[in-house]
C-alpha cells in the first residue's frame, strides 16, 4: 500500500490534546463531505457519515460488550496475566508478546490517576489510551522513560481543578470513556512470575481515591442496546458527551441533514432511517474492501487521523481494534503471497526469509485466522516467532517456516503453525528504528509452497 498520507511519524512519546477544543482546521473528511453536501448527493454523504461514525459506533459497541453487558466496573485494571492465545476473543489481532492490563476510564464526574511502578532494566511496558473514536490520547512507557514508572492524571478537556504535586503528568482526553491498554513484556518460563509482580504493581484511583476524600458520585446513564438501536443513534449518544463534538463542529455541520449529531433520541423518519441503513451498508463494504496493510495509513492520533479520508481510519478500527501509534509499535500485514495470491492453510505452506528490522525494543511475527481476526488453535499452542524465539541462519538472517501441519515441528524454533484456511500474518515491531518509519527496511512477502 502506498505509504504517503502519514509521512507525519509521532516525535514525541507522550501525545496531550490541548487544553480546549478547536473546530478551525479543514480536515479531508470534512472536504469530503463539502463536496457531496454542494453536489446535493445524500446517497454519498450517508455513507461518508457512516464512515465518520464507523470507530464511534465500533468502540461504543465494543464497551457495551464488554463493560455494560458483562457488568464490568469502570476506573478498574482487568489483568491479563498469561499471554493471550486461541483462547482469548475479546480483542481482534491481539499480540502474543506482553501480558495486558485492560480497562475503561470514566472521568465525567473527576479526573483518574494512573500510577505505573518502576520496571527492571530492558524490560518493555507501555501505557497507552484510546477514545471513543479510536483516536491515541496517550502513550508512554519504557521507549521514552525506560525503567521510571510514575503518576499519571486523566481529565476531560475543559477541566479545572488542583493537581495533587505528586502527579508527574496531565493528560486532557475529548471523551469522559477512555480506554486503557498497559502492556508488560513476558519472556516465558521463569520471567512471567516476574512480569506478573510487576503487573500486580500498576493502580488506578479516581482523583478524590487518591487523595483520601469522599468522591462525587458516578455519572449514571441510559446506555442504548445494540440490538435494538442503530449505529446514528448510539453515535450521537457518545457524541452527546465530552468535547468531541467541538473537535468535529465543521465535519457534523455537513451531516446536519441525516441527523447525524443531534440531541439524544431525536426522532428519525422513515425516510432518514432508510438513508442510514443505505449509508452503512455502502460504508461497511468501502471500508472492510480498502485492505491498507501498512498501520501508518490507519492507526493514530486525532491530527493524523483527520488527515485521511475516514473509512481509511475504519479500516483500522475493523482489523486492528486498539492498535498502537507508528511511533510505538508499526504492524505489516501479510495478507497476499509474493504472487499476489491470498493467503491460504488449506492449500500451501509458506516460508520467508528477511533480515531483522531494526528496532528499539522486539518484533515479532503472528499468525491470525483469516475468518475470525483471532489467533487460531494448534496442537503447539505457538502463535508467533520473532528475534526471541527464531534461529538464525548463519548469515544473521531469518527463515520461518509456515504449516497448518505441526507434526514434527514441536522442536523447530523456526517453525509457526498457520490455520488450514484462510490466515493473514502481522509483524509488529516495538519502538522501530528510523529505517523503518522511513521505508528503507521493508517486510518481505511469503513465498508459497503447494502442499
Amino acid at each position: 500500500m502506498k505509504r504517503t498520507l502519514l509521512a507525519l511519524t509521532l516525535a514525541g512519546a507522550m501525545f496531550c490534546i490541548p487544553a480546549m477544543a478547536t473546530s478551525a482546521n479543514i480536515t479531508v473528511p470534512v472536504a469530503e463531505a463539502a463536496v457531496a453536501v454542494k453536489a446535493q448527493d445524500t446517497k454519498q454523504l450517508a455513507q461518508l457519515a457512516y464512515e465518520y461514525a464507523f470507530s464511534i459506533d465500533e468502540a461504543y459497541k465494543y464497551f457495551y460488550e464488554t463493560v455494560v453487558k458483562a457488568d464490568s466496573p469502570l476506573n478498574r485494571f482487568q489483568n491479563i496475566r498469561v499471554l493471550a492465545d486461541d483462547t482469548y476473543t475479546a480483542h481482534p489481532t491481539i499480540n502474543n508478546d506482553t501480558l495486558h492490563l485492560m480497562g475503561w476510564m470514566d472521568l465525567a464526574a473527576e479526573p483518574v490517576i494512573i500510577t505505573v511502578p518502576d520496571h527492571d532494566e530492558g524490560r518493555y511496558w507501555l501505557f497507552h489510551t484510546m477514545n471513543m473514536q479510536h483516536f491515541t490520547d496517550s502513550a508512554f512507557g519504557s521507549p521514552d522513560r525506560g525503567t521510571k514508572g510514575g503518576m499519571f492524571m486523566y481529565a476531560v478537556e475543559g477541566w479545572e481543578g488542583e493537581v495533587p504535586a505528586s502527579v508527574d503528568k496531565v493528560i486532557y482526553v475529548e471523551h469522559p470513556l477512555v480506554k486503557m491498554m498497559g502492556r508488560i513484556m513476558d519472556l516465558g518460563g521463569d520471567d512471567s512470575a516476574k512480569a506478573q509482580k510487576l503487573m500486580d504493581q500498576w493502580s488506578i484511583r479516581t482523583l478524590s481515591a487518591f487523595l483520601g476524600q469522599k468522591g462525587p458520585k458516578p455519572a449514571i446513564r441510559n446506555y442504548p442496546n445494540p440490538e435494538s438501536s442503530n449505529w446514528l443513534e448510539r453515535t450521537n449518544f457518545i457524541l452527546s458527551e465530552g468535547t468531541m463534538r467541538d473537535h468535529d463542529a465543521d465535519l457534523l455541520k455537513k451531516f446536519a441533514s441525516i441527523k447525524l449529531g443531534a440531541p439524544v433520541n431525536t426522532p428519525l423518519s422513515k425516510q432518514e432511517l432508510q438513508m442510514i441503513e443505505t449509508g452503512q451498508k455502502d460504508g461497511f463494504e468501502h471500508i472492510k474492501n480498502a485492505g491498507f496493510d501498512d498501520s501508518r495509513d490507519v492507526l493514530g492520533t486525532r491530527e493524523e487521523m483527520t488527515a485521511v479520508p475516514s473509512f481509511q481510519h475504519a479500516y483500522g478500527t475493523l482489523m486492528g481494534q486498539w492498535g498502537l501509534p507508528a511511533a510505538h509499535t508499526m504492524y505489516s500485514g501479510e495478507f497476499f503471497d509474493s504472487e499476489g495470491k491470498p493467503l491460504d492453510g488449506s492449500t500451501n505452506n509458506y516460508t520467508v526469509t528477511f533480515t531483522a528490522p531494526p528496532v528499539e525494543s522486539f518484533w515479532s511475527y503472528t499468525a491470525y485466522s483469516g475468518k475470525s481476526r483471532f489467533m487460531h488453535y494448534n496442537s503447539l499452542n505457538r502463535h508467533s516467532r520473532g528475534d526471541r524465539t527464531l534461529k538464525p541462519n548463519d548469515d544473521g538472517s531469518y527463515t520461518i517456516f509456515m504449516s497448518s501441519d505441526t507434526k514434527g515441528q514441536e522442536n523447530n524454533p523456526n517453525f509457526l503453525p498457520i490455520p488450514d484456511h484462510s490466515w493473514y500474518g502481522v509483524l509488529r515491531m516495538y519502538t522501530p528504528g528510523e529505517d523503518v518509519r522511513n521505508d528503507v527496511w521493508k517486510s518481505t512477502r511469503f513465498t508459497r509452497i503447494e502442499k
